[in-house]
C-alpha cells in the first residue's frame, strides 16, 4: 500500500510540474558551451572559401511562446578561440590588424528585434 501511495504522490507531483511549465509564456535556452561553436565562411579573392569557427560561445535565447516578437537572443564569443585551421592566419586575425583580442577579447550579439517569418 505504501509503495502504491508513493507512486501516486510522484505522479501527482509530475503532473503539477508539467502543468506549470505547459502554461509558461516564456522559455529560456542556454547555449551549451561544451558542445557549441560559432562557425563562419568567407569568400576569398572570389576563388575560394575560408571556413572557421570560434570554440568558446556562451549565450541565452529567451523565447516568448505567446509573442515571438518579445523574444531575445544574447550571445558572447571568445574571439581568441578563432580557428581556420591555418595558425598563421588565426594569429593574424587575433592581432591588432583585425580582431585585436588584446583590447577586444569578446564579441557580443544582442538581438534588437525578433520576427516570425513563417507559421510554426
Amino acid at each position: 500500500m505504501e509503495n502504491y501511495l508513493s507512486r501516486i504522490a510522484v505522479a501527482a507531483g509530475l503532473a503539477a510540474v508539467l502543468s506549470l511549465t505547459a502554461g509558461a509564456a516564456t522559455s529560456e535556452w542556454k547555449i551549451d558551451p561544451q558542445h557549441s561553436s560559432a562557425q563562419f565562411s568567407v569568400r576569398h579573392m572570389a576563388i575560394s572559401t575560408v571556413r572557421g569557427a570560434f570554440s568558446k560561445v556562451n549565450g541565452t535565447l529567451v523565447l516568448d511562446d505567446k509573442d515571438v516578437t518579445k523574444s531575445t537572443v544574447d550571445v558572447t564569443i571568445d574571439v581568441s578561440t578563432v580557428d581556420t585551421r591555418e595558425p598563421a592566419r588565426d594569429n593574424d586575425l587575433r592581432s591588432d590588424k583585425f580582431f585585436d583580442v588584446a583590447h577586444f577579447p569578446t564579441m557580443t550579439f544582442k538581438s534588437k528585434k525578433v520576427e516570425q517569418i513563417a507559421p510554426g
